[in-house]
């Protein structure tokens, strides 16, 4: 093992992992390792930045700051002025990410396998990118890495295959990509040097995106398998943590999940309810027409095709957006499948954001310009291809903005942690400055209880 850095600092990502769900794993045996490190500090829920998908809350966390300031808004994204989309990664964060910060510190950065970190950037230490990450050789920095990754058997991401028919082969297939990453998180913390370290495990993810339903039902099948998989993770976890030494040590997800028995379709609908003039059978969004008052991208995120914004873009009558806005949030499903406004049934969309009120930041003009909220049960899909607004697929799972894991060494603090502030708040044990651009702070020991999640936020009621 190499000699430490001092001070040093290890930060654990489980990807989708909620903080309920941690703390009763724990609390039942499953997952003891963890189970005996939580009361060295206060397991706290944490708070997704809006929209509640990984590419954004990561981002969140590499930079400290919001979507406003960091320019990440979702997986894909379109083209400024225009409809062609593309797929944001590493050189489109618009705020200072964390490798930059300890470099201008003096002091290496392991970054491995936090989604989003693509293109691996040169860096002072060493990074390994995560999804979406298409080219191996693209994802390693430095490459004299690679042949120690492969040796390892790492993979970028797990092979889902066909989940919903074969769930025991994709759990196999789930489980072999864990133990890679562990072995290769293990080797370079050994070989390279560090003083700050973050390793993210996304296996979690992946199995509560198409195994929740086997994850919470211990009638279930495939459930015994399942907690043997956080037996993996619980073991994975403990392997990492001496690595840290007696310096800061966290946990930390993106965001929570839940259950999901719905997948509600936006594009569907607007094209349903008169706002999206494009076919299904569409190759791309550049094929809209000037009859499009508004279109989606994932997961919920709406686009005004406002003309002087976009090539065909329109005149749009003011108070369309609240419009908009109030009949997503009068849909309801019954029970024959049916959906109607202000009709019996079950929400799909609790609640729509503005965009103009709720970002803020050198770059909100990225923003969308309404974010739809799932319901309890729902996930929102921003694909263009089927005319029907509901449409089955193979989640069980999907995520929420509330309820994801924070956990800190020595922190006695209590409240809500907004993703923005946990990597000021591993900075601030470094003994290093955040980046200007940094908008958290260092919530160790303090109670955010009240200050969590504050600022504008309106909403259709």
């Amino acid at each position: 093992m190499s000699t430490p850095v001092t001070p040093r600092s290890l930060v654990i990502g489980l990807d989708g992992m909620p903080y309920r769900l941690l703390r009763d794993l724990a609390d039942a045996g499953v997952m003891p390792h963890t189970a005996a490190l939580l009361p060295q500090g206060t397991l706290r829920p944490l708070r997704a930045p809006v929209p509640e998908i990984s590419s954004t809350s990561w981002a969140s966390f590499l930079t400290g700051a919001d979507p406003g300031r960091h320019g990440i808004y979702g997986f894909i994204d379109t083209e400024p002025g225009g409809y062609r989309t593309y797929f944001p990664n590493v050189d489109d964060l618009a705020a200072t990410p964390v490798w930059q910060v300890t470099a201008a510190a003096g002091v290496p950065a392991l970054v491995l396998n936090v989604p989003g970190s693509y293109p691996a950037p040169p860096v002072h230490g060493a990074l390994v990118s995560g999804f979406v990450a298409p080219d191996f050789d693209r994802a390693v920095s430095p490459p004299r890495l690679r042949g120690t990754l492969r040796d390892a058997g790492y993979r970028l991401d797990v092979e889902v295959g066909d989940a919903a028919s074969d769930p025991g082969g994709f759990l196999d297939r789930a489980l072999e990509a864990l133990r890679a990453r562990r072995r290769a998180f293990l080797r370079l913390l050994d070989e390279e040097p560090w003083a700050l370290a973050i390793c993210v495990f996304t296996e979690t993810d992946r199995v509560h995106h198409f195994l929740w339903e086997q994850v919470v039902d211990p009638a279930a099948p495939l459930h015994g398998r399942i907690m043997d998989f956080y037996r993996e993770v619980d073991e994975a976890v403990a392997a990492l943590v001496p690595h840290a030494c007696d310096g800061g040590l966290t946990l930390v997800s993106d965001h929570g999940f839940g259950p999901a028995d719905t997948q509600f379709y936006l594009n569907a609908w607007l094209r349903e309810a008169g706002y999206l003039a494009l076919p299904a059978d569409a190759g791309s969004l550049t094929e809209i027409d000037e009859r499009t008052t508004a279109f989606a991208l994932d997961p919920g995120r709406i686009h005004l095709n406002l003309r002087g914004r976009r090539p065909r873009g329109r005149d749009i009558a003011p108070g369309t957006a609240e419009e908009i806005a109030r009949r997503l949030t009068a849909l309801r499903r019954a029970g024959d499948g049916s959906i109607r406004e202000d009709g019996p049934g079950r929400p799909l969309v609790a609640e729509v954001l503005y965009g103009a009120e709720h970002y803020a930041g050198p770059v909100r003009d990225r923003a969308p310009d309404l974010v739809a909220m799932p319901a309890p049960g729902v996930q929102l899909r921003g694909a263009w291809s089927t005319d029907e607004p509901v449409v089955p697929g193979p989640f069980t799972g999907t995520h929420t903005r509330d309820g994801a894991t924070f956990w800190c060494r020595g922190d006695r603090g209590g409240g809500v942690v907004e993703m923005r502030d946990v990597m000021p708040t591993v900075l601030a044990g470094l003994g290093i400055a955040p980046a200007p651009s940094m908008e958290g702070r260092d919530i160790r020991g303090a109670d955010t209880s009240a200050s969590a999640g504050a600022g504008t936020e309106r909403t259709a009621e």
